[in-house]
């Protein structure tokens, strides 16, 4: 049943190439058309060498070795030598300028790829699997390097290989030219019938292999959830389950491929068997001289050999246009953008109003429901609540990860959807409950804001937040790796380090999203002593489930199912019944 299934969704997939597509991926090797044209003109002098020797071959039979003509065949044996020279020398310089151009076109592609990537929105990754978007930068970036880097080198090659084979044995001796040449009908239909399941299959070997990638970036991620909870069997059964469909993709495309191949072998076959036959009777009769036999013996092999070799290349041009297609959709994703006549926002004071904010991931699914509140400059906002109240919403709206459904959000009474996204986000830092550092020192970490801070103001910065000392104490202090999401370090210690990294960027307004979710209450001591510091001055909202980490706070919302409903500060909401003073019970 699942063998059914599977070749019924490849034939619904089916759809021509888009010439489009081929275009658009020739347009990043355009820059390097100048290494191009003369990787070309040695791709014709490589041809033209490869086509030399047979002939010099058949000139040695015919003019040489039948009049013992010594001297005329040690001349011809040089000029067969000369011709393999320049045939290696043509054909590794044609490969190595069609390398540099292919290297330097994925590097021009990755590169926008990537870039393109930082600047979607949050919604795009939402919808995306982390492993599907490595698939489209790694996997799929490589099939077209392949292509651009040896693929259009033999289909320029070959191509010219053919013509010449076919002009000179037409010169040489039309009519059994133009009866080796009766397979090719046979060639084009085999060719037509194949290629577009070959595509169609090829397509979908990206996906499954995209598949097999989400699946080993989440599994590697949560290996640690997966050895608690002893689920590596179960997990090595879905991972199967993805990989096997990987495997039936690639074995449906092989088996494509493995039925056309051997079909030209046999053309190849029957083309020679028509030259011995025909030639051979033709030679037997002093029609023709034995070297003509010969050259048609060998150009026959060769203009086989160029056949088969197009159509392995067409093989991988149909794996790299799958490729492509799933690249430019991508890139044709729509970035964040600036408004219409957006301007750079100035210096914030710290005022922050949200207006009757309303807000969907999707339609009917309302998140939050006609918030209104008001956050005055230096003050303190905390918001508590259930989970899944739409605490963390509240923050993304703040940044502009997502635009309200409705309603307005302000700062120091400007509009945040008339500014420029940039403008915006520098003057909000943001520390995470599960705080991200990258793969990289400390230094670069807390750099990560203000990359040209200097050495002191950094060093000034990380005092002020407590996490000094124990970088001190770390083996090449702020030069120590801390390994990929900070894995060297305590979560407390990631913690301070964030709280440097915000610190040093000195933004208008602070966002703490569970701030101290994941310490122990030594550690919070230390971070509510750091916080005292990065809280001076600055406009703050805070998430929080430990009321110890709100108390201070000049006012406190509370949000139940995407509400307000309750508000006060700790003292006024302790003495009123509600959500509040049930959370303060319980602590």
């Amino acid at each position: 049943m699942d063998h059914m299934i599977f070749h019924s969704r490849t034939l619904d997939e089916a759809a021509p190439i888009n010439p489009g597509v081929l275009r658009r991926l020739l347009g990043y090797v355009s820059p390097y058309r100048g290494r191009v044209v003369v990787a070309i003109l040695l791709m014709a002098a490589a041809s033209a060498t490869t086509l030399a020797g047979p002939y010099l071959v058949k000139l040695a039979i015919d003019t040489a070795i039948a009049t013992a003509d010594t001297q005329r065949l040690t001349l011809l044996v040089g000029l067969f030598l000369l011709t393999h020279a320049l045939n290696w020398a043509s054909s590794f310089g044609q490969q190595y300028l069609m390398a540099v151009a292919g290297q330097n076109a994925i590097y021009r592609l990755r590169s926008q790829l990537f870039s393109h990537l930082q600047r979607l929105p949050f919604s795009y990754y939402d919808r995306q699997a982390t492993g599907k978007i490595m698939s489209r930068v790694t996997n799929d970036t490589e099939a077209l390097n392949e292509m651009i880097s040896g693929g259009i080198t033999h289909i320029v090659g070959d191509t010219l290989l053919l013509a010449g084979i076919i002009v000179i044995m037409l010169r040489e001796n039309w009519q059994l030219a133009l009866l080796t040449f009766t397979t090719l009908p046979l060639l084009v239909i085999a060719a037509t019938y194949f290629r577009n399941r070959v595509l169609h299959a090829y397509r979908l070997v990206r996906e499954k292999m995209a598949d097999v990638n989400a699946n080993l970036q989440e599994s590697i991620s949560g290996v640690r959830v997966t050895q608690s909870f002893t689920r590596e069997e179960e997990n090595a059964g879905r991972f199967d389950r993805v990989n096997m469909e990987n495997y039936a993709a690639n074995m449906q495309a092989v088996s494509l491929f493995s039925l056309f191949l051997p079909f030209v072998e046999v053309l190849g076959a029957l083309g020679t068997a028509i030259v011995i036959w025909y030639g051979g009777g033709q030679v037997v009769q002093n029609l023709i001289p034995i070297g003509t036999l010969y050259l048609f013996l060998d150009y026959v092999a060769r203009f086989y050999a160029p056949i088969r070799d197009l159509s392995q290349v067409y093989n991988g041009l149909q794996s790299a246009l799958a490729a492509a297609e799933k690249i430019f959709t991508v890139l044709d994703t729509e970035p964040e953008r600036d408004a219409p006549g957006a301007v750079p926002l100035p210096r914030l004071k710290g005022h922050i109003e949200f207006r009757d904010v309303c807000f969907s991931y999707r339609e009917g699914e309302e998140v939050l429901r006609n918030i209104s509140f008001t956050v005055q400059p230096g003050r303190t906002l905390a918001v508590v609540g259930p989970t899944g109240a739409g605490k963390t919403t509240l923050v993304n709206l703040l940044c502009r990860f997502y635009l309200p459904t409705s309603g307005h959000i302000l700062l120091d009474g400007i509009d945040t959807s008339l500014v420029t996204i940039s403008s915006l986000r520098s003057q909000i830092a943001i520390v995470l409950q599960d705080t991200f550092l990258f793969n990289g020192t400390v230094r670069e970490n807390i750099l990560f804001g203000k990359p040209d801070a200097p050495e002191e103001e950094m060093v000034r910065a990380a005092k002020a937040v407590h996490a000094h000392t124990f970088i001190s104490a770390l083996p090449q202090g702020y030069d120590t790796v801390v390994q990929e999401r900070g894995s060297l370090l305590s979560a407390g210690q990631r913690q301070l380090v964030a709280f440097a990294r915000s610190l040093l960027a000195d933004p208008a307004v602070l966002v703490l999203d569970e701030a101290t979710a994941h310490v122990d209450t030594l550690t919070e001591v230390q971070i509510q002593e750091a916080l005292k510091t990065l809280l001076s001055g600055r406009t703050a909202i805070i998430i929080a489930h430990r009321l110890s980490t709100v108390e201070a706070a000049d006012e406190i919302i509370v949000l139940a199912e995407g509400r307000i409903i309750q508000r006060g500060t700790h003292a006024q909401l302790s003495r009123q019944p509600g959500f509040y003073r049930e959370m303060l019970a319980k602590t």
